[in-house]
């Protein structure tokens, strides 16, 4: 049975230093935590955004993540994402160690006593008597292999591993990887250097993605060799390579899966052998230099307190107080996963030389914008500005902002062009370091011009959305892009929403108010007609799909959902999309019936025991939002009651921890908000109150000041605020600004068993109040 630590002994020395921190900090932390239930995540270590993810590869070699609950051990790779659905990407520079003569044909092994937590990773090949450990710095892993004292030491270097490589939607995009080419070389007995490129996986990158590597141990081998088709080994031989033998159009199904390497044999002994590998996306050389200056010689302690520090002072800005340790170590590990992605490699572009910040592995901004990226404003601002000044030189060079971005490749597109979500919430939230009459021209251009390859970037279909206002039917591609019509045309509302608030703010008068209309384009695919009649009652208007004449698709289903290639919506139902509005929900409540039927609209959607899963679903991201609406309709006590029935249903400690792909970091981000007791609108300025699950929590922000959440009482029974005083004045709003936020103080909320009426301030804002335009 697969074991998880959180809690090292012999760590306390130096964790108890860290400032700030009481209630969390990286002991705190599972690595485990939603590793299984499709939750994806990277249970490995690595360092926040950091390049090098080390990692077991287990089973059939398919996991999104390279871990899963059942299968042998086949080695570690370096390159891994965290928390992704769909295809996978990565698994490069696989090592295993074994006993006896190199066979890479036979070379898995069971698992034991495996162990995991931040910067460790650990586990014993059975039958083999071997002691893994892992640990990493930025662009370097360093492994310990403890083998038994007696018999032949072999370690295996497979060049041309990768995840997932076997074609399963070869009609449409496969998603698969396909080794392009390796080479590698043995340049002494202690070091192996090589290079493998890939191409397809879930991006469907189609230029080769290159990872060289510079592998170094402290033993040297009295033996070497490498191998070609994963049998015919060669001892002796220095060097081996491998080309793809046939072009991108022609690739088989399914592709070969290459195997070819290089190993060194070490002579019996009681010391572990220790190995580094540096990593580099330029050059071999750039990947040795990595290697010798990142890890001084081979210090595996060093290596691994520091990746602790370096956590440690990424936490460092918040600090909770009370809640259950399994309450504590959800919320540490969801701060913890949403530092994981995107990947900072500055100074690792192979496309382009620049002085700017690069970061890779967006896997996906529709995935992140709505909670990940807020959070890391409120706890790291100059990291989000580092990201999109990245985003903003990759529009650059590209023409248009990605969704999806892996291996230095954009793609794929998941809906909207999310990334205008992001810049717009920086803009609102007054984060330095960009130049925005930059970014607004980019905002614009991704807005009004066609993408050359919408899979890959910026937004197709823009003359349907223009000349109709919606996304039809007939000119959603779905054989060459993104179809999906019902779930873009909302997105590319609320897209167009944040590009007028930029507008607005930089002083385009005229682009504010196009694009203001545009963003109310929602309206035209709302059907006053389409009812879902439920056990709980008929529920009537609902988001609809469109004909490029006006005419709606006929029978109007609302249980359909979609991925990438169905006429109707992405990954929800019209359920959800008839909810996703956040430019405009009072334009919503309207068009739904008003207050009272809009509240029964609500409570219908996240009426418990359902078996209809086209309602709510916390594990899609278009309806984290969702629950906090309430708010806009003065009902703030069942959004609270709503919110603490979704976290200990969804949310829990272990490897099914998560309600789904954590999304690089969305689904962590989610409970972090939540159970802080707030959350955003994002592309706004606007934050919601919620209901929190700790008595206390401070953020230290960025000017110097500080931010608290208190909730008197608070327990999973007094879960509704009974009054709220800001800076000890009674308060009466259910949502904030961040400028308010900003200012520092305190929001104390007293709690209560029993709902209360106490938000009976101004609702939060939205796009049809009568002052907003003004």
């Amino acid at each position: 049975m697969m074991k998880s630590f959180l809690r090292c002994g012999s760590f306390f020395f130096f964790l108890a230093t860290t400032p700030f921190l009481t209630a969390q900090n990286a002991a705190d932390v599972d690595p485990m935590l939603g590793a299984g239930n499709g939750g994806n995540v990277f249970v490995g270590p690595t360092l926040p955004f950091g390049m090098a993810k080390p990692g077991p590869d287990y089973g059939d070699n398919e996991g999104n993540a390279g871990w899963e609950a059942t299968g042998n051990l086949n080695g570690f790779s370096q390159l891994h994402v965290s928390g992704t659905g769909g295809g996978p990407k990565y698994g490069n520079i696989l090592v295993q160690p074994m006993m006896g003569k190199a066979n890479p044909a036979h070379s898995s092994a069971p698992r034991q006593e495996e162990h995991a937590e931040v910067g460790y990773y650990s586990v014993k090949l059975a039958g083999t008597g071997i002691h893994a450990e892992v640990t990493t710095a930025r662009r370097t892993p360093i492994y310990r292999f403890t083998y038994p004292s007696q018999g032949q030491r072999t370690l295996l270097v497979d060049v041309g591993h990768l995840l997932m490589r076997r074609h399963d939607t070869p009609h449409r995009y496969p998603e698969s990887q396909v080794v392009y080419s390796t080479d590698v070389q043995v340049l002494s007995p202690t070091e192996i250097a090589g290079m493998q490129a890939s191409v397809m996986g879930w991006n469907i990158q189609t230029t080769p993605m290159k990872v060289y590597f510079y592998l170094v141990t402290d033993t040297p081998a009295t033996e070497s060799g490498t191998w070609e088709d994963g049998k015919s080994i060669r001892p002796g031989s220095k060097s081996a390579s491998y080309r793809m033998p046939f072009t991108m159009k022609t690739i088989p199904e399914p592709a070969p899966i290459v195997s070819s390497g290089a190993y060194l044999t070490f002579a019996s002994g009681e010391r572990p052998v220790m190995v580094k590998i540096g990593l580099s996306f330029i050059s071999i050389e750039q990947a040795k230099k990595n290697a010798k200056s990142e890890i001084s010689g081979f210090d595996f302690a060093g290596t691994r307190k520091a990746a602790v520090e370096a956590w440690n002072q990424e936490f460092s800005t918040v600090k909770i107080d009370g809640g259950t340790p399994d309450e504590r170590q959800q919320f540490a590990t969801g701060l913890y996963h949403s530092m994981l992605m995107p990947v900072d490699r500055t100074g690792e572009n192979p496309l382009w030389k620049s002085s700017m910040p690069y970061y890779d592995d967006f896997y996906c901004i529709w995935d992140t914008f709505r909670s990940s990226t807020p959070l890391l404003t409120l706890l790291h601002p100059e990291r989000v500005t580092a990201i999109l000044q990245s985003l903003l030189e990759i529009q650059d060079h590209e023409g248009f902002f990605l969704d999806g971005r892996s291996g230095n490749f954009s793609g794929r597109t998941q809906g909207g062009s999310d990334a205008e979500m992001m810049f717009a919430d920086a803009f609102l939230k007054h984060l330095p370091g960009l130049d925005w009459e930059h970014v607004y021209k980019a905002m614009v251009h991704d807005a009004d011009v066609e993408s050359t390859d919408p899979i890959r970037f910026g937004r197709g279909d823009i003359e349907d959305w223009k000349r109709l206002g919606y996304l039809s039917i007939e000119h959603s591609d779905p054989a060459g892009g993104p179809d999906r019509p019902g779930s873009r045309s909302m997105e590319y509302a609320a897209n167009d929403y944040a590009v007028a608030l930029m507008a607005k703010g930089l002083g385009h008068a005229a682009d504010a108010e196009k694009f203001m209309q545009r963003a109310e384009n929602w309206k035209k695919l709302w059907d006053a007609d389409a009812v879902d009649h439920t056990a709980q009652g008929d529920v009537k208007g609902f988001i609809w799909i469109r004909h490029a004449d006006g005419r709606w698709k006929e029978n109007f289903n609302p249980h359909l959902t979609g991925t990438w290639y169905q006429d109707n919506f992405y990954e929800a139902s019209t359920w959800t999309y008839s909810l996703y509005i956040p430019q405009d929900v009072r334009g919503l409540i309207k068009m739904a019936g008003g207050p009272e039927v809009f509240k029964e609209r609500l409570d219908i959607f996240f009426a418990p025991g359902l078996e209809e899963r086209y309602r709510y679903d916390v594990g899609n991201e278009p309806g984290f939002l969702t629950p906090y609406l309430y708010n806009w309709i003065g009902q703030q006590s069942n959004s609270a009651k709503t919110i603490r029935a979704i976290l200990p249903e969804s949310y829990h400690t272990g490897v099914n921890g998560l309600p789904g792909n954590d999304d690089s970091g969305a689904m962590g981000s989610f409970l972090v908000f939540n159970q802080m007791g707030f959350f955003p609108v994002a592309a706004q300025d606007v934050y919601l109150i919620g209901s929190p699950t700790f008595p206390q929590t401070t953020l230290k922000l960025g000017n110097g000041k500080t931010f608290s959440v208190v909730a008197e009482n608070t327990s999973p029974t007094n879960i509704y605020i009974q009054n709220a005083t800001w800076n000890d004045q009674p308060y009466h709003r259910s949502w904030f600004t961040h400028d308010q936020l900003m200012a520092g103080g305190e929001l104390r909320l007293t709690m209560g068993a029993r709902p209360a009426h106490w938000d009976t301030g101004d609702p939060p804002p939205s796009m049809s109040d009568e002052t907003f335009r003004k």
